[in-house]
């Protein structure tokens, strides 16, 4: 079983080693490190059982691993990196099932599923969690008669204004509780309809006692007259909140607890001698794997597009002339910008699409988030509005879209699956970022606004990044 994993971290050891870069980096998935030892915990615990299955190769799991390095490719060509994790962390186990066998692998059928919290996914739920939080935060202080405003993630007391900023989402405890109230679910009850109730519960009730935890910040904030849980320390507050809720989680599901099985077999003999047919499935996996490899990294060695004719007609910007809201794009081949009175359209251009240059990336933003925060979005056929606020009382119209050779659109997983197919098929990953904004006195209504907006998104302007 070592010798499988040690494979399997030589042929994906940059994935593995990008998906632990975020582990160190990330205190949402800092328990990712707990996740291997856990499952070789659960692997030994289940030893007695494990050893008396017969080892007999399965394989009917080329055809998934196939596909999860289909997928691999995908995620990989396209900067798509919870794809590409995903692919890589889904493809251990199918390693197993490949060379050990479906009694083997349904012995150890838990520790291989529960190995896929490993992968640093779910910070997509964060636009959806901060939103939650505000409504339950909300609804509890009208409650209690607290006189509040809300605007967007802004919510506002007499002697104080908060936001519900991503660290206060509640990101952290959800994925922390889903994680631990699945292993709880497996080694305290026996049967699967209790087993998917309390996973259900553990999902349910840190959303729910993060509204409450807000919640609680805001009303001590208030009776103290903004001297307490308003800095740090509401994060401190916070923790000590989570491990409470953790216990009273763990101790309503103790109540329902099954008895621990007690048909365990006897220690029989272990593990079958090593022999070279034990590996042979190991020559297609290992040919399957490194096919993959080769093709990606021709695949990513494409020369860089030209910048199209028409955005030359328009001024380069730099963020020395930055007015009072500007798009954050990192690494963009260039970015111009054209001024219609009020009205800013920007136009932010990559010539390729790989590690150093990603049109579509978590740190790249259509404004600042330390300055500005959403109030709404509105879908629009091609392109997107958000309506935002700062601190100050100001308000803007931001409207944008994502331009390929194949696509326009405000959709980044298509544009990302776009990007994959034109690597694949040997195509450069050029892109356009086009991004209008206005503040809101500039126009009447939102409608008005669109209406200025939508001379820009109507254009094709596909045909300037076809491959020059």
């Amino acid at each position: 079983m070592s010798l499988i994993f040690l494979l399997w971290g030589i042929l994906f050891f940059p994935t593995v080693m990008a998906t632990v870069a975020i582990w160190e980096r990330s205190e949402t998935f800092a328990h990712c490190f707990l996740i291997l030892p856990i499952c070789i915990y659960l692997i030994r615990r289940n030893w007695p059982r494990l050893t008396q299955q017969k080892v007999a190769h399965n394989y009917w799991a080329l055809l998934p691993i196939f596909g999860l390095l289909i997928l691999w490719l995908f995620g990989s060509l396209a900067q798509l990196a919870a794809v590409e994790q995903f692919a890589t962390f889904a493809l251990l186990p199918m390693f197993y099932w490949l060379v050990l066998g479906n009694a083997v692998c349904r012995s150890m059928l838990f520790a291989l599923l529960f190995w896929m919290f490993s992968v640093p996914e779910g910070e997509f739920l964060i636009p959806w969690l901060q939103d939650v939080t505000a409504d339950i935060t909300v609804a509890a202080l009208r409650l209690t008669d607290i006189p509040v405003f809300r605007d967007g993630l802004y919510i506002a007391v007499p002697g104080g204004l908060f936001e519900v900023a991503v660290a206060c989402s509640g990101i952290r405890y959800l994925i922390a509780s889903f994680s631990l109230g699945t292993l709880f679910a497996y080694l305290t009850y026996q049967k699967w309809h209790k087993r998917l109730i309390f996973i259900a519960f553990s999902l349910l009730l840190p959303i729910v006692a993060n509204g409450l935890r807000a919640f609680g910040i805001v009303l001590i904030a208030y009776m103290s007259d903004m001297k307490y849980a308003t800095g740090v320390d509401h994060l401190v507050y916070g923790w000590l909140f989570f491990g409470i809720v953790i216990f009273v989680m763990f101790s309503i599901g103790n109540i329902w607890r099954d008895p621990e099985r007690s048909d365990v077999p006897p220690q029989v003999q272990s593990t079958q001698a090593l022999t070279f047919k034990r590996f042979t499935p190991v020559i297609p996996l290992l040919l399957l794997c490194l096919s993959a490899i080769l093709y990606k990294h021709s695949a990513a060695n494409l020369k860089p597009a030209g910048e199209p004719a028409f955005l030359m007609a328009f001024d380069n910007w730099n963020k020395e002339s930055a007015k009072t809201w500007y798009p954050v794009f990192k690494n963009a081949s260039t970015v111009r910008r054209l001024e219609e009175g009020e009205t800013e359209v920007f136009f932010i251009f990559y010539n390729r699409n790989d590690e150093t240059a990603e049109m579509i990336n978590s740190l790249n933003q259509l404004y600042l988030d330390s300055v500005w925060s959403r109030v709404s979005v509105s879908a629009k056929p091609g392109y997107q509005v958000m309506e935002i606020t700062n601190t100050l009382g100001q308000r803007r119209w931001v409207a944008h879209t994502y331009v390929t050779a194949w696509q326009q659109t405000p959709n980044t997983l298509e544009i990302k699956l776009g990007q994959a197919l034109q690597a694949l098929l040997g195509q450069v990953q050029a892109g356009l970022v086009v991004v209008i904004s206005a503040p809101e006195e500039a126009y009447a209504d939102q409608a008005e606004f669109e209406a200025a907006a939508r001379h820009w998104f109507a254009q094709d302007l596909r045909e300037g990044l076809h491959e020059q």
